[in-house]
């Protein structure tokens, strides 16, 4: 009897951990209609058939590929088309990817949260949730582009000033919902700037700026929690696909991206990495973007432009340690950051499974 039991519960544990899985998905564009995909097969899967479309949701059309290989190079969509990968095991298990960094002329730091993997082995949806910088500069073949994605919602965070120097464009007679919440307002954050040019004037070491930027983010959850609450309101009322946006795409982008990726269940290491992305976008869009976005930056610029490379460098920089301190603050004053929330950014945990199942697929 004895040894039955051990039996039923060896077999009920292989028939646990033995299963199929696509693990570690990745989406490269290497050509105008080029992809390199790279996976991992796991558990009983041995073989992947591949699908593409232009629909997120759903693929269309004949498979691509059937393969075991965990790369893959394929073609798809026409140029300049937005596509999405659809990778079937032959086990069953069905994953989606795409390219999350868009490629666009007029932005460098435009791209998608989907694809990531939340603590309870879901996935945020690819085509939904969209961050960047600033929109100044699309060009004509960028609105071509957008285009296609349908976003319905567009909010920035920039304030009146940062506006004024470089006025947001978007796509020509588009039907879409523009939400302005500025966050960094003089009449706001006047501390901050006051700070700021204290600061500037002893001409501070990279240590003390960086120091100085950790400080910032540390109270960043609290001062900007209204705004970020209207938001959280929008998302609520089902305004998807949303881009939101500042001018780098890094600290008012950035900090709403982890409240939302967290807020989805997506673990915190993860939201840093993300996070740390923008510096190997703007890093890869060269030293004329960098201008671009100094000169769209408002009353900021002048600040920035008496700054050293080295001083700049750090100013710039998504170092997740700014992001880590911020989380660390928000588990300082609320307990954790579901407290927080609920109490500063108005999702309850009902709100939260409604925005997990809109926003998350297994």
């Amino acid at each position: 009897m004895l040894k039955q039991i051990v039996a039923t519960v060896f077999f009920v544990a292989a028939s646990t951990f033995v299963h199929a899985d696509i693990t570690h998905l990745d989406c490269t564009q290497i050509g105008v209609d080029k992809y390199k995909l790279s996976y991992t097969l796991t558990g009983d899967t041995h073989a992947v058939t591949i699908y593409a479309s232009t629909d997120a949701q759903h693929p269309v059309g004949p498979a691509l590929l059937k393969t075991g290989e965990s790369t893959a190079t394929v073609q798809a969509g026409k140029p300049g088309e937005r596509v999405f990968f659809f990778l079937k095991a032959d086990s069953g298990e069905q994953r989606e990817v795409s390219i999350r960094h868009l490629p666009l002329e007029g932005t460098p730091n435009f791209r998608d949260l989907g694809g990531y993997e939340t603590t309870d082995g879901r996935f945020v949806r690819w085509g939904m949730l969209y961050r960047s910088g600033v929109l100044t500069y699309l060009t004509p073949a960028d609105y071509n582009y957008l285009n296609q994605i349908g976003i319905h919602a567009v909010c920035d965070f920039r304030t009146p000033s940062e506006n004024a120097a470089a006025p947001e464009t978007w796509i020509p007679d588009a039907q879409v919902e523009h939400i302005s919440l500025p966050i960094g307002t003089d009449e706001k954050n006047q501390d901050a700037t006051a700070s700021m040019r204290k600061l500037l004037a002893t001409n501070p070491t990279p240590d003390q700026l960086r120091d100085w930027m950790t400080k910032i983010y540390a109270n960043f959850a609290f001062s900007a929690a209204p705004e970020y609450a209207q938001l959280f309101a929008k998302l609520k009322d089902g305004s998807l696909p949303l881009l939101y946006h500042c001018t780098g795409g890094k600290d008012r982008t950035g900090v709403f991206s982890a409240l939302v990726l967290l807020t989805l269940g997506v673990p915190e290491q993860t939201v840093l990495n993300d996070y740390a992305l923008t510096n190997r976008y703007i890093r890869e869009a060269g030293p004329d973007a960098l201008k671009k976005m100094t000169a769209a930056s408002g009353n900021s610029a002048s600040f920035m432009t008496k700054l050293t490379p080295e001083q700049q460098k750090v100013m710039m920089a998504a170092d997740p340690e700014y992001l880590r301190s911020m989380l660390r603050a928000i588990d300082t004053k609320y307990g954790s950051f579901d407290n927080y929330r609920r109490t500063a950014l108005h999702v309850s945990d009902a709100d939260a499974e409604t925005l997990r199942n809109r926003l998350l697929t297994n």
